[in-house]
């Protein structure tokens, strides 16, 4: 069977998992916009002007803000490190739970940073961190050993 079919098992488990956390990336862009107008905290001086105010910065605002640039950090090397995961044709049951588990980790960690539920953030984080570790010594494994 072809690694990049979607009757692969592994591939259809990426898919699905690689489209919830891009989706959910993509909902922060928005999100820390309705933050910046709520809270009349806008970044760029001309956006401030059109409004009759300075530029300022809000807690909320740098809350989403610093999510979704973690976010751009760990979201990507997952997109990639699993494309090159599933060619090496890793046991699909692993391969699944590795792909559902980043997912999961990912949008507790958005819940717990955007609510400041340190724990919640911090285990999610460091869970989701591994699972790249994770793909990427078994790469590094099957290339060289």
């Amino acid at each position: 069977m072809d690694v990049f079919s979607i009757d692969n098992e592994a591939f259809r488990t990426f898919l699905g998992c690689s489209a919830i956390v891009i989706m959910k990336m993509m909902f922060l862009g928005p999100f820390t916009a309705r933050c910046r107008t709520k809270d009349k905290a806008y970044a760029n001086k001309e956006d401030a002007q059109k409004q009759g105010l300075d530029v300022q910065t809000s807690e909320n605002v740098e809350r989403v803000r610093r999510c979704h640039l973690n976010d751009l950090e760990n979201i990507p090397a997952f997109l990639a490190l699993g494309a090159m995961y599933l060619v090496t044709n890793p046991c699909v049951t692993i391969a699944v739970w590795h792909f559902r588990l980043f997912a999961l980790t990912r949008v507790l960690y958005t819940v717990g940073y955007l609510n400041a539920i340190q724990k919640l953030r911090g285990v999610n984080f460091l869970i989701s961190i591994g699972i790249n570790i994770s793909m990427a010594i078994q790469i590094l494994y099957n290339l060289y050993f």
